[in-house]
């Protein structure tokens, strides 16, 4: 009998499948019927999967043809990325090296603009963040989670909640890759030493060097990953 799996749990076996099968842009998937007993579960359910794919632009019914790949890498959204990585299908090195240029943008445009429309609840947030980092550092613990933190805070303070749900989106993407980055000796008490700095020149609204400091900060982790990529040439299955 055909389970009543959720969507959600379809897709976490549905794309893997696509990718070890390496299908590719407009090739057309099985049939929805086909995919029901492949997974062991009811059409409906292949239908909600087939329909969230749809949304996140992963692939497209065609009248009376089937259901096919779309170039997720020009087409697909963000949220297609985070899900993929979530699940644990692989990044490519040059997915990885976009994003990491990406993110560098978005942040310094918005430690430049948090400056200038910083407010006090703003600057008290950072603080509380910094605080608690201390006493994690203190413990020995990693920055893995209050990294993400932080950095959301700065683009909180731009005032653009768009933005903030951009700059989310490559947090939620990288954070098995954070964990690997903070498990290194020193790079929780350098990146928060760094993070007290920003918050400073924040303050101070000091647009300049707040700018400078992000790219310094950012430039440290970018080659970070182009050494491990450089490493193994191996496609990243952190997210």
């Amino acid at each position: 009998m055909a389970s009543t799996e959720p969507s959600a749990g379809l897709i976490q076996r549905l794309l893997p499948y696509i990718h070890e099968r390496r299908l590719a842009p407009g090739d057309r998937l099985p049939s929805e019927r086909d995919l029901a007993e492949r997974f062991g579960v009811g059409r409906g359910a292949v239908r909600e999967a087939i329909a969230v794919l749809e949304t996140l632009r992963m692939v497209e019914r065609r009248p009376n043809s089937g259901i096919y790949l779309r170039p997720v890498e020009s087409e697909g959204s963000v949220e297609a990325l985070v899900l993929q990585a979530g699940i644990g299908v692989p990044l490519s090195p040059a997915e990885v090296r976009e994003i990491v240029e990406l993110r560098s943008l978005l942040e310094v445009q918005a430690i430049a603009l948090a400056c200038e429309r910083r407010e006090a609840a703003h600057l008290a947030q950072l603080d509380g963040i910094l605080a608690e980092s201390e006493r994690l550092l203190a413990a020995g613990g990693t920055l893995t989670d209050l990294d993400a933190a932080f950095h959301l805070a700065v683009v909180e303070a731009v005032g653009n909640r768009v933005f903030l749900r951009l700059v989310n989106a490559f947090y939620l993407l990288s954070r098995q890759r954070r964990q690997r980055f903070f498990a290194e000796s020193g790079q929780s008490a350098a990146s928060h030493a760094q993070h007290v700095a920003m918050r400073d020149a924040i303050a101070a609204r000091e647009a300049d060097r707040a700018v400078a400091l992000m790219r310094r900060h950012l430039k440290g982790v970018e080659s970070h990953w182009m050494v491990l990529l450089g490493r193994d040439g191996q496609p990243d299955r952190s997210g």
